[in-house]
């Protein structure tokens, strides 16, 4: 009874999966012992042992006589005992077990079988964790879910495991920060369901819910954002299952509109210790081919000069003249040099496991760091992790997961506009001193103030600045299992979870931004900190039998969530000395601070029952009632309801195909929400403060007003997926599906009557529709040579059904309209540039041609779609001997958006220009892409229209693995099991059309800072 839990996990799964693991099994022989003496009742019983790899004994094994019901499962200590019909002379038993190689075995009455599985990572992919101990097989699953296996994760060099995604999983969109491993990287599952509410998946860590910054993938409150999932080691992580339809999210209620992320990480094994350590060391540079495109020195200055004398200046007044400064005429500055470095990353992780079956632990340990080739930037994270689980008794267990995290991070933005220095100035005044200003003329013309510029100088701010952020993040999981009969677990989980951060920033008076105004250095600190706690507790119980050819599971439960958030800030400015940099020596008019508090709970009843009938029908159901704290009583509770069903047709007894061994139909229809909203959007705020104070008496006054009325999004999602495998080689499945989304969140301006903030409100309805596919195919497979390729790709579209007012135009290049894509274009439409005067036009609403900018010619631009026609990615492996390479490839084709730096002369006196700017009109005749170049002009030609439109489509190889692994022969003299030498490299090449050399390209455009090149060398021991 030490493993029921186990056994009835496993039991139904293993089963089922007999059918298709058999299609890619590896036949073993057996060599049967001597039988062992027994009763004559007994006689003809085949019993033995089953083992994994190293020889320790597995549990749960499922053992059973080819094309019969008959069957067992090991116990505790690998044994079984199977009880073939009376009469039987041979047959054929089979070894099935979750992640292991399925094997067949002929047998007689009366032998003593015992095996040794070998791991299979294609069945251990086969496998689907739902949450909830719910686990299911490929087989069984009706609805959408996709998991990426730890074979895979391995080889990725990511510091963070949502950049890790990218390109692997249908349907996911990863919008990542490429400066560094900490800020918010976006992500969307199939597509964005949401105005102002988060579009965020929700990520669960073994059971814990991350707080994940409620509507964004960061946590606010402080002057840097960062995303607790910069906290988890990568290389803890045993898979990631990305769960999308209303059967795999209806369990999470309220929180799984945008799709729901589970982690997995590694467990604990039974036997003798095992050791495992990585060493990671790798180099960073900037891919300069992906980065923007500016004039050098002498373009620049002939481009400044056209521009001054085409707008009607003097040349005697022309600010930069050689003659006043020579230095004008030699300094070719390019900023990239001064700003861009090498990077380095180094990383160690270690782990122990090892037990026995009452008692078995898992403890790993990890450092990263990180110099980012953007200077100023550098994070280190230290982290642990330890998962115990322990037989308490008979039928009780205790399973214990902790986590620590401590990151310290040195964090300094670029300026936006860094590319934009010219090219003719150094860092350095004559002097030596930090350059902190464009030179500019002491006369007192008109010009002057353009002239007295600040001068975004990265290198004092680097030497002078502090910009310090520490957080810790701490999780502990406790889990309760009591198994009072076979089949049954009852569960009480406890999880918590907390996030404290501490920021220190202090602004030199050395540096322009430390500067108050024109004229005073002062210096400015800030400290800041916020600090969040969630527990939660579920308590469930989970069933799962086998009758015959029925197999049942089942979960009820109910969960309780509670989670706060505080925040606090206090500011200064006007230091004696940058020595002193604490809020409280500020000068004292200057101080200010505030605080935050929020809190949220959450109420819910959930369950879940799958049914299968002969391993050929299975039907899936699942419901969550929640309430909520974030709303009133009008709308606090909500039930959201997922049903599935699937059909196996390749386990029909009229489907004998020699061809197919995999045929399957499912589809699932469920609703799902998503309240993930200010806490205090229902409620309201007021704001207390020294303005506040009236007669002496300290007072409030209203912040957001309250909106009892406001409910929760639901989603409705239908789908539908067909699954084909032939061969045994090829395996195909395809996804459509169907997701609208009611009562949208808002936050949007109301009536100037009722409040001059914003209000978040329930506006209208959204489409999401879109097909995805998955395609894994073995395309040569010989003894020593093996080559695999995994190739995804979906497409998504989107379209408003409703919205409370029709139409919402306040945005700048984009607009939410009825009928239309959200976010569809919005622009004026370029007609060129007139080869006669070189005067940018454009056309009216109504299509006219005018020479006059105005965005009330503005247009719906139905024919350039934000929306990609096809994205996705690609893995190739190929193994020889002991050689492994692998590549991913991750692309987008089609979709637009809006990306220029063309300015047309505006600003070429005070800041540098892309080249683009050389391809100008300069003479009647010309035909020209841009037009006539005038400094202060009036043109507004680099307002957004048309003519910055720019096709989104590329194709990056995102990683490149080669691995080497030493044979066992070599190893077993040292007492190892495995070491695997690993060169990787990341981002290494990106293409898209139209990409240049000598001009911008989306390419270029993609990033603003350019993308980072990473090049590692990585060793695994094992032993």
């Amino acid at each position: 009874m030490k493993a029921k839990f186990i056994i009835s996990l496993l039991s139904i799964t293993s089963m089922l999966l007999s059918i298709e693991a058999g299609a890619r099994e590896n036949t073993r022989n057996a060599y049967p012992d001597t039988a062992i003496p027994a009763d004559m009742s007994q006689q003809d019983n085949v019993t033995g042992k089953v083992t994994d790899e190293n020889g320790d004994p597995l549990v749960g094994v499922m053992v059973y006589i080819e094309g019969t019901t008959t069957g067992t499962m090991t116990e505790t200590d690998g044994t079984y005992t199977l009880k073939p019909k009376s009469g039987a002379e041979s047959f054929t038993v089979i070894f099935s077990y979750l992640g292991m190689t399925t094997q067949k075995v002929t047998a007689s009455p009366g032998r003593v079988i015992n095996i040794k599985m070998q791991n299979d990572n294609e069945l251990a992919a086969a496998v689907i964790n739902g949450g909830y101990g719910v686990i299911q097989s490929k087989e069984d699953l009706t609805g959408s879910a996709f998991q990426v296996n730890n074979d895979i994760i391995e080889k990725l060099p990511a510091a963070r495991v949502d950049n890790m995604l990218t390109g692997l999983v249908p349907g996911l969109v990863v919008e990542e920060n490429t400066t560094n491993g900490r800020t918010q990287v976006s992500i969307r599952v199939r597509g964005e369901g949401s105005l102002s509410a988060s579009k965020e998946p929700l990520w669960i860590v073994d059971g814990v819910e991350i707080y994940t910054g409620g509507t964004t993938n960061s946590v606010m409150g402080t002057s840097y954002s960062v995303s607790p999932l910069s906290f988890i080691n990568p290389d803890d992580i045993e898979s990631i299952t990305v769960l999308k339809d209303a059967t795999m999210t209806a369990l999470y209620g309220a929180d799984g509109a945008n799709g729901v992320i589970l982690i997995t990480t590694k467990n604990a094994k039974t036997g003798k210790l095992r050791f495992n350590t990585t060493v990671r060391y790798g180099v960073a540079t900037i891919d300069r081919s992906t980065l923007q495109k500016y004039c050098n020195a002498a373009q620049w200055y002939s481009l400044a000069k056209e521009g001054w004398t085409n707008a009607g200046y003097s040349m005697d007044i022309f600010p930069y003249q050689d003659s006043e400064y020579n230095s004008y005429s030699t300094t070719d500055t390019d900023w990239n040099d001064i700003y861009l470095n090498v990077g380095h990353t180094a990383q160690v992780n270690f782990s122990v496991s090892g037990g026995t079956e009452k008692m078995k632990n898992y403890f790993s340990g990890g450092y990263y760091a990180q110099i980012s080739p953007y200077g100023g930037n550098s994070q280190q994270r230290y982290n642990f992790r330890d998962k115990l689980t322990f037989q308490l008794f008979s039928k009780f267990d205790v399973e214990v997961n902790m986590s620590g995290s401590y990151n310290i991070n040195n964090i300094l933005s670029l300026y936006s506009f860094y590319k934009e220095q010219l090219p003719i100035f150094t860092p350095y005044m004559p002097n030596g001193d930090y350059r902190l200003y464009n030179y500019y003329s002491t006369s007192t013309t008109a010009y002057e103030p353009e002239m007295r510029k600040f001068f975004g100088n990265e290198l004092p701010e680097r030497q002078f600045n502090d910009n310090t952020q520490k957080a810790f993040q701490g999780d502990l999981n406790v889990n309760l299992v009591y198994k009072p009969f076979k089949g049954m677990s009852i569960t009480s989980e406890t999880g918590i979870s907390l996030l404290n951060i501490f920021e220190a920033v202090y602004d030199s008076k050395n540096t322009v931004s430390g500067i108050a105004d024109d004229t005073r250095m002062s210096g400015s600190s800030r400290r800041s900190g916020s600090f969040s706690f969630r527990i939660k507790e579920n308590i469930r119980a989970n069933y799962s039998r086998t009758f015959g050819k029925h197999a049942v599971s089942a979960m009820l439960g109910v969960e309780l969530s509670d989670y706060k958030y505080n925040t606090a800030y206090a500011t200064g400015y006007g230091f004696v000395t940058d020595a002193l940099k604490e809020v409280s020596l500020a000068q004292e008019s200057t101080k200010n601070g505030g605080s935050s508090f929020s809190h949220q709970r959450s109420l819910s009843f959930l369950g879940t029952v799958t049914y299968t009938y002969d391993r050929r029908y299975t039907l899936t159901v699942t419901n969550r009632t929640q309430g909520n704290s974030s709303f009133s009583t009008y709308s606090r509770w909500n039930t959201y309801t997922g049903a599935g069903i699937a059909w196996n047709i390749q386990n029909e007894k009229f489907f004998n195909s020699r061809i197919f061994h995999l045929l399957k139909l499912r589809g699932s229809f469920g609703n799902n929400g998503n309240s993930r909203v200010d806490s205090s959007a229902a409620y309201g705020t007021y704001n207390i403060s020294e303005g506040s104070y009236y007669g002496g008496q300290a007072g409030a006054t209203q912040g957001t007003p309250a909106n009892p009325g406001l409910s929760w999004e639901t989603s409705y999602i239908a789908n539908v997926g067909i699954d084909v495998g032939i061969f045994n080689r090829l395996e195909v499945g395809v996804e459509f599906y169907n997701k609208i989304t009611n009562d949208l969140i808002y936050d949007g301006r109301v009536s100037s009557i009722i409040t001059d903030n914003s209000v978040e409100r329930n506006v209208g309805s959204i489409l999401n529709r879109g097909i995805e596919f998955n395609i894994t195919s073995t395309n040569i497979r010989t003894r020593d040579f093996v080559w695999t390729t995994t190739f995804n790709g979906a497409r998504n579209s989107n379209k408003i059904l409703k919205l409370y007012e029709d139409t919402y135009s306040g945005f700048f290049d984009s607009i939410w309209t009825v009928g239309a894509p959200k976010d569809q274009l919005w622009l004026v439409s370029w007609a060129g540039v007139d080869p006669t005067t070189g005067a940018p036009m454009w056309y009216d609403k109504d299509g006219n041609l005018t020479y006059s900018f105005s965005y009330d010619n503005r247009v719906i631009q139905s024919k350039y779609s934000v929306e990609p026609t096809l994205y996705g990615g690609m893995i190739n492996t190929f193994r020889f001997k002991d050689f492994t390479l692998s590549f991913n490839l991750v692309y987008n084709f089609g979709g637009w958006t809006v990306a220029s730096l063309n300015n047309d002369g505006y600003d070429i006196i005070g800041e540098n220009v892309p080249v683009e700017a050389l391809d100008h009109w300069k003479q009647p005749g010309d035909i020209a892409t841009n037009p006539r170049y005038l400094y202060k002009n009036s043109y507004k030609s680099s307002s957004n229209s048309t003519r910055n439109l720019i096709r989104k489509t590329y194709i990056s190889l995102r990683n490149l693995t080669l691995t080497y692994s030493i044979p066992q022969k070599y190893l077993r003299k040292a007492n190892m099991s495995a070491v695997d030498i690993s060169l990787i490299g990341d981002n290494l090449y990106l293409w898209t059309p139209a990409q240049s050399s000598k001009r911008n390209s989306y390419k270029t455009m993609m990033y603003n800072d350019g993308v980072v090149r990473t090049v590692s060398l990585n060793v695994s021991l094992s032993f």
